[in-house]
């Protein structure tokens, strides 16, 4: 998001920002952080320090992926919770944003904090400032253009000699119009002042053609423009967009451009999408990359392995082809043992070479067969038929290995086109917990139908069906093999127990309340809380339910849960 369109962001956000309250701080992914609110029209704030496409938006979407918690993320908990938002403000030449907390921590210096979001390409950055701008804890370390310090107050990054958007806005700066006749004047545009990024460098550039007017009055004009907290917003892309989603072009998808105003000159080489503000551009569009980027990584390293298998398995088909060859060459000897039978000549004596006529062309010619003198013509004949006899053996095995290997390849080629054409978290989670990692050349090919899996504990309530787990191995499979993305989860709060599943074909968004409250009566019954008269019990929809790295089975994580208290009861 180039700096002309963060401004218009800012302006669309500034109404909604005055008095908030973050409720909790979340971080999303390794460089990506929400700040949940407590206010219902902008429910949380997310950050992301993606280095080639850093972004600052209003969203609370959460891709389903694992992120270790960091320092800074303990930090920001620690004097963010509970703090309110007291001032919001970006310097117009900067890809800057400070947010200004009242916090509750007791303490003069702390009272007051700045959190700095600094959206710098190749170099975004979040600083947590003191009441006096003091730094107290960073993302990554300061950067040397900071020119800071160790207890000075924060400057922003130096931007050299360049001209500030708001010099251009309160002064005459003649110079700036020799710049349009220039060699490159977009490049010269964009090294003489700050804050201008190359599509709106050309875009001001196209405009002053176009009209005629001078270079500074059309900077002035485009500023005003982004900064009017503009009604809508336009997304641009090199190729249609439902083309861009329908392929999964993530590398056309982050040359996407975000702009608050129609931009003149990419009408032509660009298509566009309208939306209702800046607000929902950002979401729409960074919602859809980070949840495309993140699966894309999620699945690289089983198309990794699966596509590592099939060149394995590739260069054993090859090895088997060559023996194939040879085999079929070693066949030929039969045909020139009975031709050296038939030459006439004495079988116990000894020969460098016998010339004999071959029949078994289109016609008769005479050809010279090279022989081992060191043994009698009968020997190089018994030594042909015996090589001949291993090498039918050998091509019977041989072709029984390469059509396993074939049949293999193919599976592994199926399961990384099916693999590589997945675009949806849903679809995704509902096959991953049944690939097998495919680390070496062995992939079983499908032989017939696939055999059942063992039968769980089931239940049916209401035509509902009721998996429920009978211990830590079967918890394991109830949850991550059996059930799909919406199905319920149901556990017993604070007590080990059963993890228990409520199929749910129709993707309802609520469990209907009779159900809920039988499948957990179900789930306390099946629990070491069994003889408990009311027992608290947690429940989800099963894509909110994750496994920890290297945890023991049947431990899981809840991102998201609601809770019931329910009376312990079976109903098998």
């Amino acid at each position: 998001m180039e700096n002309f369109a963060l401004i218009a962001l800012v302006e669309n956000l500034r109404p909604m920002m005055e008095g908030l309250l973050i409720r909790r701080v979340i971080q999303q992914q390794d460089n990506g952080f929400i700040f949940q609110t407590r206010s219902a029209r902008l429910p949380a704030i997310k950050v992301l320090m993606e280095a080639r496409n850093p972004a600052i938006y209003i969203s609370e979407t959460r891709p389903p992926t694992e992120a270790p918690g960091l320092d800074f993320l303990m930090v920001l908990r620690k004097h963010l919770t509970s703090a309110e938002i007291v001032d919001f403000r970006k310097p117009l030449s900067e890809r800057v944003i400070e947010f200004v907390f009242k916090t509750v921590v007791p303490s003069r210096e702390l009272e007051t904090m700045s959190l700095v979001v600094e959206l710098i390409p190749n170099a975004p950055n979040l600083i947590l400032l003191d009441a006096e701008r003091r730094l107290v804890s960073s993302w990554v370390p300061l950067t040397p253009q900071h020119g800071m310090g160790e207890y000075e107050q924060y400057s922003f990054p130096k931007s050299g000699d360049k001209l500030s958007l708001d010099q251009i806005m309160e002064q005459e700066i003649p110079e700036l119009d020799a710049l349009a006749s220039g060699e490159d004047p977009r490049a010269a545009l964009m090294s003489r002042v700050a804050g201008l990024g190359p599509v709106f460098a050309a875009e001001i550039l196209h405009r002053q053609k176009k009209s005629g007017h001078r270079l500074t009055e059309e900077i002035r004009s485009l500023v005003e423009r982004v900064r009017s907290a503009s009604t809508l917003a336009w997304l641009y892309t090199e190729l249609p967009l439902s083309h861009i989603l329908d392929q999964n072009d993530l590398q056309m998808l982050n040359k996407a451009i975000l702009s608050p105003v129609e931009m003149e000159s990419l009408q032509r080489s660009h298509s566009s999408r309208l939306f209702a503000n800046m607000q929902e551009a950002a979401r729409f569009y960074y919602d859809e990359l980070e949840s495309r980027t993140l699966l894309e990584q999620a699945k690289l390293p089983v198309l990794r392995d699966l596509r590592t298998a099939g060149r394995k398995l590739a260069d054993r088909e090859k090895r088997l082809l060559r023996d194939q060859q040879k085999y079929a060459e070693a066949e030929a000897q039969q045909k020139t043992a009975q031709m050296l039978t038939a030459s006439g000549m004495k079988m116990e004596q000894h020969y460098e070479s016998v010339t004999v006529t071959d029949y078994f062309g289109d016609k008769p010619r005479r050809i010279e067969v090279p022989l081992d003198s060191s043994i009698s013509l009968r020997g190089n004949v018994d030594k042909m038929f015996k090589l001949q006899h291993k090498a039918a053996r050998g091509r019977n095995l041989v072709a029984r290995r390469l059509s396993e290997i074939q049949n293999k390849r193919s599976a592994v080629d199926e399961q990384v086109r099916r693999l590589a054409a997945i675009k949806d978290w849903d679809t995704w989670l509902a096959v991953a917990g049944k690939l097998e990692k495919v680390r070496t050349g062995e992939v079983a090919a499908p032989t017939g139908p696939e055999t059942p899996r063992r039968r769980f504990r089931t239940v049916t309530i209401e035509g509902r069906e009721i998996l429920i787990g009978r211990n830590s191995r079967e918890n394991e499979e109830v949850t991550f093999h059996a059930a799909m993305p919406d199905d319920f989860w149901l556990h017993v709060a604070e007590y080990s127990g059963s993890h228990v599943v409520v199929r749910n074909p129709n993707r309802d968004r609520d469990l209907d309340e009779s159900i809920l409250v039988k499948a957990a009566q179900l789930a306390a019954y099946f629990s070491q809380a069994r003889n408990s008269s009311k027992v608290e019990v947690h429940y989800t929809k099963r894509k909110h339910v994750a496994k920890p790295k290297r945890a023991k089975a049947g431990l899981v994580r809840l991102a998201e849960f609601k809770s019931v208290k329910v009376e312990p009861k079976s109903w098998e």
